[in-house]
């Protein structure tokens, strides 16, 4: 099951569900009510869906988080002001 956030030009998001396992795809309005619903879909079908329209209009909220990018700070030595050697 893949969740997408689908912005309106109206400044409201909808939410769109694509379940390839039962072949279904939901879209609901800001207030969670069910504005279109299909069945029965090919899984062909609910990929072509999503790679051609969804990616593009929509941002993808169940992202697979399998191999997370990690970010790590270089930390910078602390040079220390000695008064001695001034």
């Amino acid at each position: 099951m893949t969740i997408w956030a689908w912005i309106q030009p109206v400044d409201r998001v909808w939410k769109v569900v694509s379940d390839t396992e039962k072949g279904t795809l939901c879209v609901y309005d800001e207030k969670s009510e069910l504005i279109m619903e299909r069945k029965g879909m090919s899984k062909e079908q609910l990929s072509l869906i999503e790679q051609n329209f969804l990616k593009v209009v929509a941002t993808n909220l169940s992202v697979n988080n399998a191999n997370p990018i990690q970010v790590i700070e270089e930390k910078k030595p602390v040079i220390e002001h000695n008064y001695m050697y001034a």
